[in-house]
C-alpha cells in the first residue's frame, strides 16, 4: 500500500508540474502572438500609407502630363 501510495504521490506531482509549466508558455506563447500582431498592424498602417502617397504621386504625374 505504500508503494502505491507514493507513486499516486509522485503522480500527482508530475501532474501539477507539467501544469504549470503548460501555463508558462502558453503565457508566453500569448506574449509572442501580440508582437507579431502588433508588427502586422503597423506594416499594414505603413501599406496603406505608401498607396496613399502612390496615388498623390500619379495625380501630381498626371498633371505635369498635361502640361
Amino acid at each position: 500500500m505504500k508503494i502505491v501510495s507514493r507513486f499516486l504521490l509522485t503522480l500527482l506531482l508530475v501532474g501539477f508540474i507539467s501544469c504549470r509549466d503548460t501555463k508558462a508558455e502558453e503565457a508566453e506563447t500569448q506574449k509572442v502572438v501580440d508582437e507579431i500582431e502588433a508588427v502586422e498592424s503597423e506594416a499594414k498602417e505603413i501599406s496603406e500609407k505608401i498607396d496613399q502617397e502612390a496615388e498623390e504621386l500619379e495625380g501630381v504625374l498626371e498633371e505635369l502630363d498635361s502640361i
